[in-house]
């Protein structure tokens, strides 16, 4: 892997399709999670787990919580770290 920086002005704009909604169940999920609870998740047929995935990681930043996801057998599941911050 090669990169390298730029100044901000010098980079394209996202264009529409680049910028992902934000699935707003993923707030609720997270806040949900603590210690030794796991969440299973259940995907919908137009969703994509790689979406979901970075959604929950962006959602556990906002709310200071570190989460792991992984999936198995076509389903997500997320758990809050344990000693993580709360």
């Amino acid at each position: 892997m090669r990169y390298s920086m730029i100044a901000k002005s010098e980079a394209p704009a996202q264009g529409p399709e680049r910028r992902k909604r934000r699935i707003p169940e993923i707030d609720d999920l997270v806040r949900g999670l603590e210690p030794g609870r796991v969440a299973q998740i259940e995907l919908g047929e137009d969703e994509k787990a790689r979406l979901v995935i970075e959604q929950i990681f962006k959602a556990g930043a906002r709310q200071g919580k570190v989460v792991d996801v992984w999936e198995v057998g076509g389903k997500l599941y997320a758990e809050q770290m344990v000693g993580a911050a709360d």
